[in-house]
């Protein structure tokens, strides 16, 4: 439903691989290829694991390859191939965006100078339909691993997350300041590749359909009296971001509203795309790199900042360090742009910084409701996203003959707005495990947008 590289999926074993012989020929070449290139001298046959399981990751199948005899191993992204979950989920587009970032942005940055080891290596990329792929460095040899997703971040996880995403957001600016014809060359091509004006209408009823269940836990809560004192004007604005959802997402991520103060952006900064190293001594958490470049965009750069710390992190962590975090990333953005030589007063100002949080704050609401019901579940509850896109595609269909002849007609023109909730519904994914656990995180989140004054976006629309 949502196009975002957190949503799980179920469909991955229809795609799986259980040796060399099932790959793709593609694939097995150029892993061939790449053997003596990184010194592998194996004459076995490669052996291949999965690294993401069951709901892990919608936009294909994650792979780690090995040889016998060889301490290298290296990891294979490759796309889904089911048709309709192809189409919906745009994932051509997507596999597209992510070689540019490592063949055009990623080299700009290191061209400037800069010292960028953010991502991994890509050693190679295939973009011919239906076959996409990709083959990485593995980073687990050399100490990064995944906090697992049912593992809330602890501080040190989030401090690690966050300095590595200002290193990001810091080579941006800088290409900005230094070779600014480059850098708008580059943020001409990375139109979003999620909120659009033509996203699909059940990927907006899914989010609007997760705010309406937090709108109506909440006046559930004032029908039983257990209501806190400000909950009816939550309530009021939830309503006016569910009627005016798709508007709100497209004014986020709307980069060239914010120019000169807006950057070349992860795009979908969760849990799942970060890896971390750790103190061997303490444990803790002291270095981080990011991972799926799928949905990198032009946009402010507090938008990634709050959709990691408000879809990934619990209330709690963020009422004892909720500020830190956010000294924490723009000092350490401070330093890699005073690194090239340039100011960050004129490049970036702590004045923008706080007015963006304010006005985009909402956007990690807007993520929340798109990735939460998928982070909070289990791999049996997630729907099966082949079989969810096939439907799509079923109800897109009978909307442009119902189109042709004439039948509908509401605010888009030619969609069916009710068939489209009805699909929502019927692969509702909320159960009575998760849906304690979906009320107090999305209210929680709610209760910050209060509490850091980040709704002017909605409290405009009332006013209004």
């Amino acid at each position: 439903m949502c196009g975002s590289n957190s949503e799980p999926s179920k469909g991955n074993d229809k795609d799986g691989v259980e040796s060399s012989d099932a790959l793709p020929a593609a694939v097995t070449n150029s892993l061939s290829a790449l053997l003596p290139l990184l010194g592998i001298t194996s004459d076995a046959s490669v052996e291949l694991a999965p690294v993401s399981g069951v709901g892990e990751n919608s936009y294909g199948q994650v792979l780690r390859a090995s040889w016998p005899g060889s301490d290298t191993a290296l990891i294979v992204k490759m796309a889904p191939k089911n048709v309709a979950r192809r189409a919906h989920m745009r994932v051509i587009d997507f596999y597209e965006r992510e070689v540019f970032m490592y063949d055009r942005v990623f080299q700009a940055y290191r061209a400037m100078g800069a010292h960028f080891s953010v991502p991994p290596t890509l050693h190679a990329s295939d973009l011919k339909a239906p076959n996409e792929f990709l083959i990485f460095e593995d980073l687990s040899q050399q100490g990064y691993v995944q906090n697992e997703r049912s593992n809330m971040p602890t501080y040190d996880l989030v401090v690690s997350a966050i300095e590595a995403l200002a290193h990001l957001h810091g080579c941006s600016f800088a290409l900005q300041a230094k070779q600014p014809e480059v850098f708008h060359q580059l943020v001409s091509q990375l139109g979003d590749n999620l909120f659009t004006q033509d996203i699909g209408p059940v990927t907006i009823e899914f989010g609007k359909q997760q705010v309406r269940h937090t709108r109506r836990m909440l006046q559930e809560d004032i029908r039983m009296d257990t209501a806190e004192p400000n909950v009816h004007n939550m309530v009021e604005l939830l309503q006016q971001c569910e009627n005016h959802f798709k508007a709100l997402a497209l004014d986020c991520v709307n980069g060239a509203g914010q120019a000169p103060y807006a950057v070349i952006c992860h795009g979908d900064f969760w849990n799942n795309n970060i890896l971390y190293k750790h103190d061997a001594l303490s444990g803790r958490a002291v270095h981080a790199k990011l991972i799926d470049f799928q949905m990198s965009r032009y946009a402010p750069p507090v938008l990634d900042l709050v959709h990691y710390l408000y879809t990934c992190t619990e209330k709690q962590l963020r009422d004892a360090h909720f500020s830190d975090f956010l000294r924490t990333y723009y000092n350490a953005l401070r330093i890699y742009i005073e690194g090239f030589g340039l100011t960050m007063e004129r490049i970036y100002p702590q004045s923008i910084f706080e007015q963006q949080l304010r006005e985009f704050g909402i956007y990690g609401f807007i993520m929340a409701a798109f990735a939460m019901p998928f982070f909070i579940s289990e791999a049996s509850e997630i729907v099966d996203i082949d079989a969810v896109s096939e439907a799509i595609q079923d109800l897109s269909a009978t909307a442009h003959d119902d189109h042709l002849e004439g039948q509908i007609k509401n605010d888009s023109g030619h969609k069916d707005i009710s068939k489209c909730r009805k699909l929502v519904e019927e692969h509702e994914m909320l159960t009575e495990r998760t849906l304690p656990i979906f009320k107090r995180r999305m209210t929680d989140i709610v209760r910050d947008l209060v509490k850091y004054n980040m709704l002017q976006p909605l409290l405009k629309l009332n006013n209004n």
